[in-house]
């Protein structure tokens, strides 16, 4: 993939994290999936009809294909902007969080269009945050780092990691 492929790439999944635009994502698989339902219905009674002929039928099965494959798209353009939770620095990332016990937390960042990712973990509140950092493109491909006690610092400086290479 190209700079210019990730550049946009990053900027589709920024615009799409807005609540509007993921209605209208959703909205579209909607519209998608009822054409498709009425073209599989015309491709149906186009079987049927006396008199049939070939084309005839060959043309509504060609147009219930088209309406599948944009409805597959579709679904697949909300899918993936779904993945999107957070956009830092104008970035996008796919975040998850998972609780411990007495305040631990592992947080697993990675960018929407890099292959860079970091986990970051602490043991209980008021500890160091400590990240592993992978980038399976570089020549060391994994190795940890201590963040400090901060949880926004380190999760910026997480994901400054991953959009710069540079901790």
């Amino acid at each position: 993939m190209t700079v210019i492929e990730r550049i946009y790439d990053n900027a589709w999944y920024v615009a799409h994290a807005a609540p509007g635009m993921r209605e209208a994502l959703a909205a579209d698989v909607t519209r998608t999936w009822m054409a498709c339902e009425a073209a599989r219905e015309d491709a149906g009674r186009a079987r049927t009809v006396v008199g049939l002929t070939a084309a005839r039928s060959a043309l509504a099965l060609s147009f219930g294909n088209v309406t599948q494959a944009e409805y597959d798209r579709a679904r697949s353009r909300a899918a993936e902007a779904a993945r999107c939770t957070d956009i830092i620095d104008g970035h996008a990332f796919s975040m998850r969080r998972e609780l411990g016990n007495g305040g631990a937390m592992t947080v697993d960042i990675a960018s929407c269009t890099l292959l860079r990712r970091a986990v970051l973990t602490i043991g209980a509140r008021g500890h160091a945050w400590t990240a592993v950092l992978t980038d399976p493109q570089a020549h060391v491909r994994r190795f940890t780092v201590e963040l400090g006690t901060d949880p926004w610092d380190a999760v910026h400086r997480a994901c400054a990691w991953i959009t710069t290479g540079r901790i």
